[in-house]
């Protein structure tokens, strides 16, 4: 399952050069992130309702042309990876117009408790978890353009 998420380039932004911060790239790879669990069904306020947590701990993105304020991005957000301890979403970041890749990156998260101490969510939230494990895209979806394959543990 792969979900887009499309939305215009805000004024603040944009930096002196007049293309996006790099600093809002991991914004939005949040809003593809929220609005893939929400379409697949699992929002974050029912991750967190249920004492669960998915802090990030690895951070990827590379940068292909600059995106200029008004803009229409979209974010195609997928799940390439999970284990019961982590998981790792892939974006590929897209002028609407043009349909030209502006960036493609991958985030790593674990799956906590509030304490934010490592659970197994296999066994925690197993519904979850299998809801999850159907959606991995094998062979990601960045194609040749620096995705890490989907290993199964």
């Amino acid at each position: 399952m792969t979900t887009r998420t499309s939305f215009p380039v805000r004024y603040s932004e944009i930096d002196k050069m007049g293309i996006v911060h790099h600093s809002n790239y991991p914004k939005w790879f949040e809003i593809g992130r929220r609005d893939y669990l929400y379409k697949a069904g699992i929002p974050n306020s029912s991750i967190n309702s249920q004492g669960f947590y998915l802090p990030l701990s690895e951070l990827e993105c590379k940068f292909k042309s600059p995106a200029r304020y008004g803009d229409e991005i979209t974010v195609i957000t997928g799940i390439t990876f999970i284990s019961c301890v982590k998981v790792r979403f892939e974006y590929k970041v897209l002028n609407k117009k043009s349909g030209k890749t502006i960036a493609f990156g991958s985030t790593v998260h674990a799956w906590t408790g509030r304490d934010i101490k490592p659970l197994n969510i296999e066994k925690a939230a197993p519904q979850i978890y299998t809801s999850l494990k159907t959606r991995v895209e094998i062979g990601g979806i960045n194609g040749d353009n620096g995705t890490m394959y989907v290993h199964r543990q």
